[in-house]
């Protein structure tokens, strides 16, 4: 059974003790040591053995029986107790990890938009034009497909200047070179210099370089 490292002394105890209820180690009917006993084996207080066998007791794992002692009284309550304790860790885990994901994508985002600022800055030292950045996803079935930027010359061609890509499981690649590979679903982020920068790179991604006649 999981323990996790922040969980309660007691809860943690409550755990141990069902562990080793469910691996045979203390068989139904067993007699459990006094909470003394098993404070000093914890290195714990007797009150913090008494909460441990309370959840248990309340569980139906274990039962008290007043002047005798506590008494291991079913496993099956024990494998349900771990079941539970199972699953409300698992549930833990998985709201810590969206909450990873969350913080993840935030930083990215704060990464990606502090890159497209350097960018812009560059950009407006270096000359007086209007800079628009823009997205374009790159289309299922594109010849660009499993092709590196600086193969397909995609400057030369647009006039763009890509600043980042977004691929199909949503990781940002930011300054990406000239050998990186494009794939299909992609999601280009680039900057130019003229409102047609948009449809250029859109016209570049599906059809290629056209001729003067189409």
């Amino acid at each position: 059974m999981p323990i996790e490292k922040n969980t309660p002394r007691y809860i943690k105890i409550s755990q141990d003790i069902c562990g080793k209820i469910l691996n045979g180690e203390y068989p139904e009917g067993t007699l459990l040591k006094g909470r003394s006993v098993l404070g000093a084996q914890y290195g714990v207080s007797p009150e913090t053995v008494r909460k441990a066998l309370n959840i248990l007791e309340k569980e139906g794992v274990v039962s008290a029986k007043r002047g005798v002692g506590v008494f291991v009284d079913s496993v099956l309550h024990a494998k349900d107790f771990s079941e539970k304790w199972k699953a409300a860790t698992q549930i833990k885990n998985k709201y810590a990890n969206v909450l990873k994901l969350i913080a993840d994508t935030r930083e990215v985002q704060d990464k990606l938009m502090n890159a497209i600022d350097d960018m812009k800055d560059s950009f407006t030292y270096q000359t007086t034009e209007a800079i628009t950045f823009s997205t374009a996803e790159i289309p299922q079935g594109s010849w660009i497909n499993g092709k590196t930027i600086g193969e397909v010359y995609f400057w030369n061609y647009t006039e763009a200047t890509i600043v980042a890509v977004v691929d199909s499981s949503n990781t940002t690649k930011q300054s990406v070179g000239p050998d990186y590979v494009l794939h299909s679903g992609d999601k280009l982020i680039f900057v130019g210099k003229d409102n047609l920068t948009f449809d250029r790179v859109l016209s570049f991604l599906t059809y290629g370089v056209l001729s003067q006649d189409e």
